[in-house]
C-alpha cells in the first residue's frame, strides 16, 4: 500500500513510499479535510493529508500551542 507501510519496512523503502504518497496528497482537493480528520482522531499510522506519523504529531502540538495561546480548545 502506498499510504500505509508494511510491517518490517526499511527506512529507504519508507522514504520512497512516503514521497509518492505525499505527491498524491499534494494534488488532492480534500487534503486539508483529510489532515484535519487525522489530527482530530488517534490516527497513529500512515500518510494523512500529506503528513506522516511524526509530522502529524508535530502539527498536533503546534495546533495545541496556538489554541492555548489564543485561549481556545484545540480540535
Amino acid at each position: 500500500m502506498l499510504f500505509f507501510g508494511p510491517d518490517g519496512e526499511r527506512q529507504p523503502e519508507r522514504d520512497v513510499r512516503e514521497r509518492k504518497a505525499k505527491a498524491i496528497c499534494g494534488q488532492c482537493p480534500v487534503r486539508a479535510e483529510c489532515l484535519d480528520y487525522a489530527l482530530s482522531r488517534p490516527e497513529k499510522y500512515g500518510t494523512w493529508g500529506g503528513l506522516n506519523e511524526d509530522e502529524r504529531a508535530s502539527e498536533r502540538r503546534r495546533r495545541m500551542r496556538r489554541a492555548a495561546s489564543a485561549g481556545i480548545s484545540a480540535a
